[in-house]
């Protein structure tokens, strides 16, 4: 797996099991189907980040760990594409899926954010906060 942050390398095994889960799979799907390398981009904040982001979510922070962000800038649309139906519609992960501002039950989807990126989620039900597990 890559990582553009040492940091998020360092915080990818505190992310709910879940998410680890299924971004393993992504990772596989998109290496053997499309002979491609994701890379983590973000993977959970503090409150002061998230702020300085301008997240509308908290899936990424400290309490929750529940989302992490990939980086599309060097794959074809094609792919990001594909990669999203392949996990979004995967029946295995269908009651991790989160109801979307859209109206959309999903695991991912394509935003712009601060630079365009795949964001994966799961259901809020699996933050780490609903397991009493609390962040240093």
């Amino acid at each position: 797996m890559n990582f553009k942050h040492e940091k998020d390398m360092l915080l990818f095994t505190s992310l709910h099991p879940i998410l680890i889960m299924i971004y393993a799979d992504l990772h596989w799907y998109a290496k053997f189907r499309h002979n491609v390398d994701l890379v983590i981009t973000a993977t959970v904040s503090t409150k002061e980040e998230d702020k300085l982001l301008n997240r509308v979510s908290s899936s990424h922070s400290e309490d929750e760990r529940r989302a992490l962000d990939i980086r599309t800038k060097d794959l074809d649309p094609f792919v990001i594409s594909d990669i999203i139906q392949y996990i979004n519609n995967k029946e295995d992960y269908k009651k991790y899926r989160y109801l979307s501002n859209s109206g959309q039950y999903r695991l991912a989807y394509f935003h712009v954010g601060s630079a365009p990126h795949i964001h994966l989620s799961i259901h809020k039900n699996f933050s780490h906060s609903n397991f009493g597990i609390k962040s240093e």
